[in-house]
């Protein structure tokens, strides 16, 4: 398995990847020229993408991690919490003042381990995307 920081990652292959873990594949958005990164991390086993994780920011005071996903004949197998160490990890050495991410309840005691405490929070979609 090989990490690449920052590297182009196709849309069709984070598409994929979202659509192996149940999300919609939001081909249209992420084939959009403005989508832009902070910092993304990708892991691949012989050239396939298997886990992926995203970081929005403004570079200074805030980052939010979004995106963690590891296709599921990978999971549990630490993959997931190696992308999360390392982007947390360089988020750290960024000087980043504050980081979040949203989860789902049930991925509560995940996140916990590294160190994010529950704070109320809202979203909502403006726009039903596939």
């Amino acid at each position: 398995m090989t990490f690449e920081i920052n590297e182009q990652v196709s849309a069709e292959q984070l598409c994929s990847l979202r659509e192996s873990v149940g999300w919609n594949r939001m081909e249209k958005e992420l084939s959009n020229p403005k989508m832009t990164s902070y910092y993304h991390i990708a892991a691949f086993e012989d050239n396939e993408l298997i886990g992926y994780v995203d970081c929005i920011s403004n570079g200074v005071t805030d980052a939010y991690i979004q995106d963690l996903m590891v296709k599921p004949g990978y999971q549990g197998k630490g993959i997931g919490s190696e992308l999360m160490n390392k982007m947390i990890e360089y988020l750290k050495e960024s000087h980043i003042y504050m980081i979040s991410v949203i989860f789902d309840e049930s991925l509560k005691s995940f996140y916990e381990r590294f160190g994010f405490y529950t704070m109320l929070s809202g979203q909502f979609e403006t726009y039903e995307s596939v």
